[in-house]
């Protein structure tokens, strides 16, 4: 192992705090808004939460689709964003309310650059809901308008994050969120 790796959050707290999530959505729009995850990391929140959701009330019908967004690729620096997979072509987000879903927001690049391209598609309103939250070193004005956690900016693994250092797709369905340190 390269790394040392600290738990920021166990299996239950993540849970309860993509509950929490949950309960928000569900009290600011009694309605089903259109829920756009980004791939690949924000897969194990998206999942649960549309779990949670029709556990808190199976009349509430989420619509779910995805688009895949590379900013960091393979390593931990990250570039210019670009769309590898687009929202499905039948999927209306014209004057819809969206909410992009992803596993941690830092810098705002990829949310900013998804934002713009949704309110192109035609989206009457945009939110944001992730995971986790690192408040420092915003390149972008962009803030969530739904987190699970508020975290330290340092690297993360766990429940959608990978640690592309370890090895390819490295820790990412791991149901905790851990701290990952680079060894010296």
């Amino acid at each position: 192992m390269n790394s040392t790796y600290t738990l920021i959050a166990s299996k239950d707290d993540v849970h309860a705090a993509i509950k929490q999530v949950a309960e928000q959505i569900m009290n600011d729009y009694p309605t089903s808004p259109l829920f756009v995850s980004l791939l690949r990391g924000a897969a194990p929140f998206s999942s649960q939460l549309m779990h949670h959701i029709v556990e808190l009330s199976r009349e509430y019908h989420p619509e779910l689709d995805y688009m895949t967004v590379s900013t960091y690729g393979a390593g931990r620096t990250a570039g210019e964003p670009f769309i590898v997979t687009d929202i499905s072509p039948t999927t209306d987000i014209q004057d819809r309310v969206v909410i992009v879903l992803d596993d941690v927001l830092d810098k705002g690049v990829t949310a900013d650059f998804v934002f713009s391209h949704l309110r192109n598609k035609g989206a009457k309103e945009l939110k944001l809901a992730v995971l986790c939250d690192k408040k420092t070193h915003r390149i972008k004005d962009i803030e969530a308008d739904y987190v699970g956690f508020t975290v330290k900016d340092s690297w993360l693994t766990g429940m959608g994050m990978d640690n592309a250092g370890e090895a390819k797709e490295a820790y990412r369905w791991l149901e905790e969120i851990w701290d990952v340190t680079p060894n010296a």
